[in-house]
């Protein structure tokens, strides 16, 4: 797949944050393999649309960080799906691949706010727009939530 092709195709039609989403047209199908439910193979949308466009794309992180915004207004899948980005992108900034950082404190935040708007389906279920359903979202949520408040001090809860 051509990914600098696809980042700009979202970029160009103002379809980023559907491209976050794995929305028609910008999906890349996840691993049969994988033994999570997932919108899109988020870790290959972050790296290859937006790290690897670092230097290439004008303001891609601005890119990047407005589409998250539009995710963190949407519904309880946009906001798990955001979530999904952000701890990506907290694992890629451990293991120093990341080639951007994100300000983490402000998004968490900021998906604190939306966690809690959306707490109810979250803690039910979310369907993607692949047709996947992700059965309580809550778990993981929890789970990176506890990662957060160990190893940062921010609460997204």
């Amino acid at each position: 797949m051509d990914y600098t092709n696809l980042i700009v195709k979202a970029i160009q039609n103002n379809e980023v944050a559907n491209l976050l989403r794995g929305d028609v047209g910008y999906e890349i199908t996840v691993s049969q393999f994988t033994s999570d439910v997932f919108p899109t193979e988020i870790n290959e949308v972050l790296v290859s649309c937006f790290y690897e466009q670092k230097g290439k794309i004008d303001q891609i992180e601005t890119i990047f960080r407005n589409a998250i915004e539009i995710l963190l207004s949407g519904g309880a899948s946009d906001v798990y799906i955001a979530l999904l980005y952000f701890d990506t992108c907290i694992f890629q900034e451990e293991i120093n691949r990341a080639t951007f950082l994100i300000e983490k404190e402000e998004i968490a935040k900021k998906l604190k706010k939306s966690i809690n708007s959306n707490k109810e389906e979250l803690k039910d279920c979310v369907e993607f727009a692949n047709g996947l359903v992700k059965l309580n979202p809550w778990t993981n949520i929890e789970r990176f939530n506890t990662y957060y408040v160990k190893r940062y001090g921010f609460n997204i809860l």
